[in-house]
């Protein structure tokens, strides 16, 4: 066992579809109440394989080290299964969609479905509900960006069924109901996202202008309003760390490693320091 810094720690294999945030607060109110938590599991370059939960409890007090200990792992697929083992029967167990989550991202990497009986441990038939449920929505996916194929860039129908190794009957099905429904694009989530953010944007210039008037006529210190701009920059700064987390999800499940060009996450900008971490959520400052 040894204490390492959390950014040196490597995340990019997430067997939870998504961390409850819930259980990160709980966690962290332990943690200030100077309660131990258990060691995260890692491999010997850093590699996490449990405890996504215990470093961002960490994080959100603004502790830059955690304990671990350190396990072997053959390979990308063996990490997984570690990953998922170390979850089931324990106070955050996986839920379905977490399974889901780990069976897709085993099948992208090749792994056969009695592999994946054997690596998670799972009843058989339990293991084929989840692998052809994930299957499905891997082909109904792949028909999507068949679709998109033609409509976006052109490719007659047999030539995108023929990139994508979809059955151009069900392509042209699926053609033919985009083309009797509306559905958001791109283009329209894009708009949509700029609306939110110049949202919150303006609200929180407006409140930072009510800060000035304020401490203009003296109705607060210099002291409050540094620690409201430090609550602000730490808010987005955690904004920034969860949509990259997202996105490492992404790349997870495409398969791809980080390149060494890439920032390693908003953690590599340090939150800053003011006030307790708990604060933050109670401010309704969301950026």
């Amino acid at each position: 066992m040894k204490t390492v810094s959390i950014n040196d720690l490597q995340k990019n294999t997430f067997v939870r579809r998504e961390l409850d945030q819930d259980h990160v607060l709980y966690l962290g109110q332990l943690l200030e109440g100077g309660v131990k938590l258990p060691p995260i599991l890692v491999t010997d370059d850093l590699q996490v394989i449990d405890g996504r939960h215990r470093i961002e409890a960490h994080e959100l007090l603004n502790l830059t080290e955690i304990r671990c200990e350190v396990v072997e792992v053959r390979d990308e697929a063996d990490l997984i299964a570690r990953a998922f083992k170390a979850n089931v029967g324990g106070p955050k167990p996986p839920t379905p969609e977490d399974v889901e989550h780990t069976v897709k991202l085993l099948l992208a990497r090749g792994v056969a479905q009695k592999d994946i009986v054997r690596m998670l441990r799972l009843p058989p038939g339990m293991a084929r509900h989840y692998v052809g449920q994930v299957k499905s929505k891997l082909n109904r996916a792949r028909l999507l960006q068949a679709a998109s194929s033609v409509t976006d860039d052109g490719l007659t129908v047999a030539k995108a069924a023929e990139k994508h190794n979809v059955d151009s009957d069900k392509l042209r099905e699926v053609l033919s109901g985009r083309r009797n429904r509306h559905k958001p694009g791109i283009a329209e989530i894009q708009r949509t996202l700029t609306r939110q953010y110049k949202s919150v944007g303006l609200r929180n210039a407006n409140l930072c202008k009510r800060l000035m008037d304020k401490l203009e006529d003296g109705d607060v210190t210099e002291k409050q309003v540094i620690s409201i701009f430090d609550h602000l920059d730490s808010l987005q700064k955690q904004s920034a760390r969860a949509v990259a987390d997202w996105r490492k999800r992404f790349d997870t499940l495409r398969g791809k490693e980080q390149t060494p060009s890439q920032p390693k996450d908003a953690r590599d900008a340090k939150p800053a320091k003011s006030g307790s971490a708990f604060a933050l959520r109670k401010m309704g400052l969301v950026v």
